[in-house]
């Protein structure tokens, strides 16, 4: 896109959909011939049968729409995507409950096939958009450029570590959520107590804590595009700076979230599903989630960069050493839950600390410890202690889920006032300057012509 190649975007596109449909084919095959066996022995439950084979067409039609919708982003159009995702939302909720409010009542497997047809009914839908919007969009493209001989095998050099890494590290985090209840169990705890800690950990704790994770989805899907541009126009000194502001913004938006969820957790968590967690456990996993968050805005950056190996071999040895010190930790009696705590603190950092040390080497750029981490993580600290004394005085004047309000007011004041006092950073310095970013665009495209 960057080098006006659009006959290479057009044939790129092409022989996107035409390996997934080889790929999908093979495996929905595998899956045909052996859906009895996956539907007893991996799913334990016959019933499932008809549900697999209905959810064929749904894997299908969201494969093809996602390579639509990465075009998009690819593009720097995250519009048609963003549209399509909220409509197919509302689509599939509508959906699934009207069929059930039509059908109802049906035996357990058909149960099952209703709300996989909700499903398909809304991958139609987002499939078809976004092939309207993507053909409506290649008709404003000029038949300019020509389609290198070599594509095939740059798709695959991006496509298969990356798509090895997730195989491996889906397979890996299984095997850590299957192990942990049993190692619990070793450690001396009752099944019915190690399943009780397992559902507050992995069902409440985790999943608020891990809310900030959707800033930084978006940021990474804005990341990637702009540093593959950059490199393609040979604007090393403008990668630096984006790389630089990516990490700062990152980390402005990273810890004071993490850290103001830390003392509020305990409450909201009581609010939302009327249980009591462990507030011990919040500090050690605030600090894995931070690191786990930097892990993934890291591992962006070596994507766009085009050392996605890299990445996905540092994200592997991550989940495998996790994998180990889990099994060996939580069965410590003295350590319990707090092993795989522990685990998770070391291989997330070891993995952020491996990504940081490869994007610093492989761009030849300086690392801005103070802007990155220092400004924001003192600031963070500062919010979190004031949020934990507002909320506690104002929790004897106006309750417990009331006092939320005022916690969260200063924990916003305290933060800025700080990232202020410490010389703060500019806006500009983040989202930078548009005009010069156009005339170095335009003059490395000339150049490079």
């Amino acid at each position: 896109m960057a080098l006006r190649n659009y006959e290479a975007i057009r044939m790129l596109v092409k022989r996107t959909i035409i390996v997934f449909v080889c790929i999908f084919s093979v495996l929905s095959l595998i899956v045909l011939l052996f859906a009895k066996g996956i539907a007893n022995v991996f799913l334990g439950d016959e019933r499932t049968l008809l549900a697999i084979y209905a959810l064929l067409p749904v894997i299908l039609l969201t494969g093809i729409e996602n390579i639509h919708k990465h075009f998009f982003y690819g593009s720097r159009e995250f519009n048609p995507p963003a549209l399509s995702d909220l409509l197919e939302q509302i689509i599939r909720m509508s959906a699934v409950l009207l069929l059930l409010r039509l059908l109802l009542p049906q035996p357990d497997e058909l149960m099952l096939v209703i709300i996989v047809t909700g499903m398909l009914i809304c991958e139609i839908f987002s499939s078809v958009f976004l092939k309207t919007v993507y053909r409506h969009r290649m008709r404003k493209m000029p038949s300019t450029g020509k389609v290198e001989s070599r594509l095939s095998a740059r798709i695959g050099k991006i496509a298969v570590p990356i798509s090895l890494a997730g195989l491996c590290n889906n397979l890996l985090s299984s095997l850590i959520f299957i192990i942990i209840p049993r190692r619990l169990v070793v450690s001396g705890m009752s099944y019915s107590q190690a399943l009780s800690s397992y559902g507050v950990l992995f069902g409440m704790t985790l999943p608020l804590l891990n809310l900030p994770s959707a800033m930084i989805v978006g940021l990474g899907l804005v990341m990637v595009p702009k540093l593959s541009e950059d490199l393609a126009l040979g604007n090393i000194k403008d990668v630096r700076s984006k790389i630089s502001r990516a990490i700062t913004t990152a980390s402005f938006l990273i810890l004071p979230a993490v850290a103001v969820l830390v003392p509020l957790c305990p409450q909201i968590v009581r609010l939302l599903y009327g249980q009591n967690v462990s507030e011990e456990l919040l500090l050690p996993l605030a600090m894995s989630t931070v690191f786990s968050l930097y892990m993934f805005v890291l591992g962006n950056i070596l994507n766009g960069l085009g050392k996605q190996t890299a990445a996905s071999v540092n994200h592997i040895a991550g989940n495998a050493l996790e994998l180990i010190l889990t099994y060996y930790l939580t069965a410590v009696p003295e350590l319990g839950i707090y092993g795989f705590i522990i685990a998770s603190i070391v291989t997330t950092l070891l993995t952020a600390a491996l990504n940081l040390r490869k994007v610093i080497k492989s761009i030849g750029m300086k690392a801005d410890w103070r802007n990155w981490f220092v400004t924001p993580g003192l600031s963070a600290l500062a919010s979190a202690f004031w949020c934990r004394w507002v909320y506690l005085r104002a929790v004897d004047l106006i309750g417990n889920t009331a006092a939320l309000i005022p916690a969260l007011l200063t924990a916003i004041l305290v933060y800025l006032l700080a990232v202020s006092l410490q010389g703060g950073f500019r806006m500009n310095y983040i989202i930078g300057n548009r005009t010069t970013r156009k005339f170095r665009d335009t003059k490395a495209l000339a150049d490079s012509k």
